[in-house]
């Protein structure tokens, strides 16, 4: 493997390259360049040619060409921003072999774990907004938001007061007559239960008796010293 400056005229895609790139991220691709001027460089290889002479394989000498075996969206945007050089591996491999990194160099990539992508994110993100962060980034804006919101510190732990301890469950083995005894004595504390519910319930006996039985109160009645005699005359 070499490292040169090569021409980009003189860097050919792969007639089997499967690797695609959606407009959004190509864009990305082109504004990274455009601000950096930094990139991976280009896999190229040389194309081999069959000699006139001899006809065997060989590799031209003047005009050499390369073709490109990962790098192809990297040439495209360095094309489009004007440039006229790039910086390329060289890899001196066959044309099966090329078919092999092919197929294998766009595929053989880790994954972020989330929390450390999401921490990286939120680093980038002082100064910058998220609609900012959405521009330099593969992520959509929706995405930051999501990996911003998960680099936030998790709230404080709310103090609650201590609980009563829980009633603890037993497990136990019994035989038929010996179920038939514990069901009737749950049976028995489940009445008292309802039995003692119903007397809370219920007024006591002594307050439904408390009724007042005092008559109303009439006039003064007259007594024997101040009423009538027979002949109409009051006594005296």
């Amino acid at each position: 493997m070499t490292l040169r400056w090569l021409p980009l005229d003189a860097l050919e895609p792969h007639p089997e390259n499967a690797n695609r790139m959606s407009a959004d991220r190509l864009e990305k691709l082109k504004g990274h360049v455009a601000r950096t001027g930094r990139y991976e460089p280009i896999v190229v290889r040389p194309i081999p040619v069959r000699s006139a002479e001899c006809g065997v394989r060989s590799k031209r000498q003047n005009g050499a060409r390369y073709q490109i075996l990962n790098g192809h969206h990297r040439a495209r945007v360095l094309r489009e921003l004007g440039h006229t050089r790039a910086r390329c591996d060289v890899w001196t491999v066959d044309d099966d072999e090329a078919r092999m990194l092919l197929a294998t160099l766009n595929r053989l990539e880790g994954r972020d774990d989330p929390k450390a992508r999401a921490r990286l994110v939120a680093h980038l993100a002082t100064g910058r907004s998220a609609e900012d962060l959405a521009r330099l980034l593969p992520e959509p804006p929706d995405a930051v938001e999501r990996l911003l919101r998960l680099a936030e510190p998790p709230p404080e732990p709310v103090a609650v007061e201590s609980l009563a301890p829980l009633p603890e469950a037993l497990i136990f083995f019994l035989s038929a007559e010996q179920h038939a005894l514990v069901s009737e004595a749950l049976k028995e504390v489940q009445n008292a239960e309802c039995r003692m519910q119903n007397a809370l319930r219920e007024p006591p006996l002594d307050m439904l008796g408390a009724v007042s039985t005092v008559e109303p109160q009439g006039p003064e009645p007259a007594s024997a010293a101040g009423e009538a005699d027979g002949h109409g005359r009051r006594a005296d």
